[in-house]
């Protein structure tokens, strides 16, 4: 029974939440009911926040506290909170910096996929993206997006973005491979492939 609600509160935890929509910006706290958010977040249709801080991109007033209820769906891009799950568990995946256009917003950052697989080459995101969960996650990231004629950049480790409303991808050919040290879980190197047929350099 202690184990059982060890194992809750573990997962129950609350993080900080950031969304963009195609007009807000809504950040506040949420209950993390899964290992990670995207997890969360991919297995759920709609998500609650409370006190939410609302900063209405297309209207130049203040940002209001308000209780949202969100669709998934309007998600464009989220920023990555909260714990990345088990290193021990996570797979081995290339990595290629990508460029993607979501409405109003660019994102750039790593895109990974399994190394025993290869990444279609196309710029259409239905084709690069197929078969992903709807959010799909980028390291090392950014975030630009114009308002009233300002743009803003906003740089981020992890963010999700909405690959059913991508209008394109844009995939550089450069592949590495981030290995993580089973000794040490925190630290990783990056070792680059000289060719790109999925195969890793000597």
């Amino acid at each position: 029974m202690a184990m059982a609600s060890r194992a809750r509160d573990a997962v129950d935890m609350p993080i900080d939440f950031l969304a963009f929509t195609s007009d807000r910006k809504i950040s506040g706290r949420i209950m993390l009911a899964d290992d990670r958010l995207s997890d969360m977040l991919n297995a759920v249709t709609r998500l609650v926040i409370r006190d939410a801080m609302v900063d209405e991109l297309n209207d130049e007033r203040a940002p209001r506290l308000a209780d949202v209820t969100i669709a998934i769906g309007e998600m464009l891009v989220v920023v990555g909170t909260g714990p990345r799950g088990s290193e021990r568990l996570r797979k081995k995946w290339l990595k290629r910096r990508a460029s993607v256009g979501i409405g109003r917003f660019v994102v750039e950052g790593d895109l990974g996929y399994p190394s025993d697989e290869s990444l279609p080459e196309s710029e259409d995101p239905a084709v690069v993206l197929a078969n992903r969960d709807l959010l799909v996650p980028l390291t090392d990231a950014t975030i630009t997006y114009d308002r009233f004629g300002t743009v803003f950049e906003e740089s981020y480790e992890t963010i999700l973005f909405n690959r059913s409303r991508a209008g394109w991808i844009d995939v550089a050919q450069e592949v590495f491979l981030e290995e993580l040290s089973d000794d040490d879980a925190a630290a990783s190197r990056t070792r680059y492939i000289k060719d790109f047929t999925n195969t890793i350099a000597d």
